[in-house]
């Protein structure tokens, strides 16, 4: 073999094992990764987009993502709606992970007016579940359950994205406004998947 071929072949061995380390390194990243119990969630009844009764069991078994938005609002709302879309739409093909994202204006926004909500995202609301209900129960749900948001505050509002797991514990708070939180949040996703698998 010459001289070049020899560098040729050793530089192509020391690409193959600087990827292998590389998948190495993640591979053992991923699955050491341990995310904290930070609670569990109490059961609720709401509705969603269809009008159809939707409750904690019914998200037993799945990943999910959820925020506590309306539609009306001219705030964070639409920022956070974005970024769960790009969310729903990354997942989009895996069943195991579901999106709620829960009105804290039930009084306006009616199930018609979130299944528009959802068309106007391009959601599709087997997946992604856009939910409405009495203000008492969405706000235990908020305040008691998710632990976010206050009573004192008329739109008991947050900017968090919240990810539970397949038992009903919450896993992580993410800001959903800010896209490094969001790429967080897709690898904690990811974690929480395989946590479910091993």
């Amino acid at each position: 073999m010459t001289t070049k071929k020899i560098i040729c072949a050793g530089g192509l061995a020391g690409i193959i094992l600087f990827f292998g380390f590389l998948a190495f390194f993640f591979n053992r990243e991923t699955s050491s990764s341990k995310l904290p119990v930070l609670g569990e969630l109490q059961d609720f009844l709401l509705y969603d987009s269809h009008g159809d009764p939707l409750h904690r069991e019914q998200l037993r078994g799945k990943v999910w993502v959820a925020d506590f938005i309306f539609t009306s609002c001219s705030g964070i709302c639409p920022v956070m709606t974005r970024n769960m879309a790009k969310l729903h739409r990354i997942f989009l093909e895996n069943d195991r992970v579901r999106f709620v994202s829960i009105s804290v204006n039930p009084e306006t926004d009616s199930s018609e007016i979130l299944a528009r909500y959802a068309r106007k995202h391009n959601a599709d609301t087997q997946r992604w579940y856009f939910l409405t209900g009495p203000r008492e129960a969405i706000q235990s749900l908020s305040v008691e359950s998710f632990k976010i948001g206050s009573v004192e505050d008329p739109i008991f509002h947050s900017d968090r994205f919240v990810l539970v797991d397949s038992q009903m514990r919450i896993r992580g708070y993410y800001n959903g406004t800010k896209e490094e939180d969001l790429e967080t949040l897709m690898k904690d996703i990811l974690i929480i998947l395989k946590e479910r698998s091993s």
